[in-house]
């Protein structure tokens, strides 16, 4: 008998009728449409089930869409919310954004503007098998030799259950890094749970970690597990671990130390066996000597250090990404964008990338869906982009910044290996690059930047 593939769900939060009932009619035959009238009642939905996106306004009376955005973060199912505000909210709007809304649309909207929303959450609404092995949003990507020496260093401390700090600037992709530890490790099958510390206020944070007892606060009318006891046998990622109070810091570091903590409100020790990796953008070294780190806490925290070089500092990884994010964002649009001109890859490969590699894929995301030809040209870039340019740092190679000068020789003669092949190629299909990128195994775009890289025009 043939199973027939399940609806996607959404869920629609308004007090405005006519709102519920344009966005439940222009969805249902996509969706699986719940449409509520009030937070209260969406809370309870989100704490009971998942879905595939939630659709709510922000000003409502009592339970806001603040409220609904905060019980889709803490629920066990973690819903992606989108943010409907009026005109003149527009800074809650993005403090929303902060607080992990995927995006918000202002009123009064356009159906079409909701519907591209909707899609690029949930991919058209059109219900995917999961591809065997790591998805391919959750794939780190990239040709440096930092990553490549990253990656490598991730295959060894992946299946051990020690603590990992990563570090880096913001937009670098340190989660894609927690995700790798995790699923280079016996507990790969298991809960990865992420919290981004940063966005919550000390109280609601440590009811997130430990969850709480009924009545141990104004409005705790019911038990909620937290995000520990979610993540058992499996990995908790703490994100932004640099901005967590002092005073949670000491409950985390009991729970580092004898595995087991206490609910908000209960006296009951639960034990756990979660694995914790953390990350910051900030100097904890310097957050230590100001007094707002414990440093304790910070030492069970570094068993083990990854550091995530801005992409300035690695621009060898621009050509791959440039690839993934391409394949990806045409997929999406339904559009069959394969490369960019000569020009643009020499711009991107001197651009400083103040926003590093979050910059470069909302970039390509914009272009991918202003380009008219199968190839991004400077039309389709952010003008304000050309009045930044700037050369980027050289990049140190990996041996090298390891103090092992055998493993940057290595790095040279793979190069010149490297460059005698492409040259072969390039020879043989009589410098049809398209041909020479499928014999190499290679995309045209990383084909076009070695021939640069190695002075092969």
């Amino acid at each position: 008998m043939e199973t027939q593939s399940r609806k996607p769900s959404m869920l629609v939060v308004d007090d405005e009728a006519g709102i519920r009932d344009v966005l439940a009619e222009a969805f249902k035959d996509k969706f699986t449409v719940s449409a509520v009238s009030n937070g209260a009642k969406a809370i309870e939905l989100l704490d009971a089930r998942r879905f595939d996106v939630v659709i709510t306004d922000l000003k409502m009376p009592e339970k806001d869409g603040i409220a609904v955005l905060r019980a889709a973060r803490a629920s066990a199912f973690d819903s992606p919310v989108i943010m409907l505000t009026a005109y003149g909210t527009i800074e809650t709007a993005v403090e929303a954004m902060r607080l992990g809304a995927r995006d918000f649309i202002a009123k009064p909207f356009k159906l079409k503007e909701i519907e591209l929303k909707v899609e690029k959450i949930v991919g058209g609404a059109r219900p995917q098998k999961p591809a065997a092995g790591t998805p391919d949003s959750r794939r780190m990507v990239g040709d440096s030799a930092q990553t490549r020496s990253l990656l490598k260093m991730i295959q060894k401390i992946g299946p051990s259950r020690s603590s990992v700090l990563i570090t880096g600037p913001s937009g670098t992709g340190k989660e894609l890094v927690a995700r790798a530890i995790h699923d280079s490790s016996p507990r790969k099958d298991l809960p990865f749970v992420a919290l981004n510390c940063a966005a919550l206020a000390p109280g609601v944070l440590e009811s997130e970690l430990f969850g709480h007892e009924r009545g141990a606060f104004t409005g705790a009318d019911r038990q909620r597990i937290g995000r520990f006891e979610r993540a058992h046998t499996g990995t908790l990622f703490l994100d932004e671990v640099g901005e967590i109070d002092p005073n949670i810091q000491t409950k985390l570091l009991r729970v580092l130390q004898e595995g087991e903590f206490e609910r908000v409100g209960g006296v009951m020790p639960i034990k756990v066996d979660v694995r914790i990796v953390a990350a910051t953008n900030r100097d904890l070294r310097e957050a230590i000597l100001a007094g707002t780190f414990r440093e304790d806490f910070y030492y069970r925290l570094n068993v083990f250090s990854l550091n995530v070089e801005p992409l300035r500092n690695r621009a060898d990884d621009i050509p791959a990404l440039i690839d993934h994010f391409l394949n990806r964002f045409s997929r999406e649009q339904g559009k069959d964008v394969l490369s960019v001109e000569d020009d643009v890859l020499s711009f991107f490969m001197r651009y400083p990338w103040p926003g590093n590699v979050r910059e470069l894929e909302n970039v390509l995301e914009r272009a991918v869906v202003l380009a008219e030809g199968d190839s991004i040209t400077r039309a389709e870039i952010p003008p304000e982009m050309f009045f930044r340019q700037e050369e980027p740092e050289p990049a140190t190679p990996a041996g090298v910044a390891a103090g092992i000068p055998e493993a940057a020789s290595l790095a040279q003669r793979t190069d010149q290996l490297e460059s005698q092949m492409i040259a072969a190629a390039l020879e043989r299909f009589h410098w049809n690059k398209t041909k020479a990128a499928d014999h190499l195994g290679l995309k045209r775009t990383t084909l076009q930047y070695k021939i640069r890289k190695y002075g092969l025009e």
